[in-house]
């Protein structure tokens, strides 16, 4: 039983990646007000959403930081 468990999580685990190099925050986040809205518990989900949602800022901030011209260099390099 439990090496079924283990390869039902690892399932999961690579369907939830493969899921965010597809979708938004935006996207996360409306799904977790529709599932919300049917009554599901969402809160694993909606910490997920906060802590995403901090380290894009966190990113934002970063990059606010470099100095313009760097930042066309590097947006123009890839």
């Amino acid at each position: 039983m439990k090496l079924r468990d283990r390869t039902r999580a690892v399932k999961l685990n690579a369907e939830a990646v493969e899921w965010t190099r597809t979708h938004t925050l935006r996207d996360l986040e409306d799904l977790v007000n529709e599932l919300s809205g049917f009554g599901e518990d969402v809160s694993v989900m909606a910490r997920l959403l906060d802590e995403l949602r901090e380290i894009d800022q966190s990113m934002n901030v970063e990059l606010e930081q470099v100095p313009p011209e760097t930042r066309e260099c590097a947006e123009m390099t890839g």
